[in-house]
């Protein structure tokens, strides 16, 4: 029998952020068939705004700063590495205080949808509900909105942090 610990720590982070963004795919999926939807992007909300609660809480924890739409995104991609894993790829783009844009160019969620064929469409709740909430439970004073997203076709995602004006 394999110990766990004769597992690399690479391996076994990479195993276990694949098995969660595809359980939630699958997830995702199924609630999406079992209810349409509009109820889907409803209910959807309500779960993505608390995760987003509980990953800023995660983020506070750590004594971050966060006075800044730069330090914000940064905060955001370091979880976000954390818990979905190395297949994310993500390059700092543009970088200021005021503005700093995160271009993602390879994404596990898609990934998994990829492999399970299902919508890459059902992120887009996901995605507004988490980063309006975890963006404004960090800083009220920044906001995030998405550029180009892979699941509506592009070629990479951008992450757009601001100071609000």
């Amino acid at each position: 029998m394999i110990e766990v610990n004769q597992i690399p720590l690479e391996t076994k982070w990479a195993l276990a952020t694949q098995a969660l963004t595809g359980a939630l795919s699958a997830h995702l999926d199924a609630l999406y068939r079992a209810v349409g939807k509009e109820k889907y992007v409803e209910i959807i909300h309500q779960i993505w705004t608390l995760i987003g609660q509980g990953s800023a809480s995660v983020v506070q924890s750590m004594d971050m700063k966060l006075d800044n739409a730069k330090l914000v995104g940064e905060a955001g991609v370091t979880l976000c590495m954390c818990a979905m894993g190395p297949e994310y790829k993500i390059e700092e783009v543009e970088a200021s205080e005021n503005r700093t844009v995160m271009k993602v160019i390879e994404c596990p969620w898609k990934n998994r949808m990829n492999e399970f064929g299902i919508s890459h469409d059902l992120l887009s709740a996901c995605d507004t509900a988490f980063w309006n909430e975890f963006v404004k439970s960090l800083n009220p004073n920044v906001t995030m909105k998405h550029g180009k997203q892979m699941h509506r076709g592009d070629q990479y995602c951008e992450w757009i942090f601001e100071t609000k004006k």
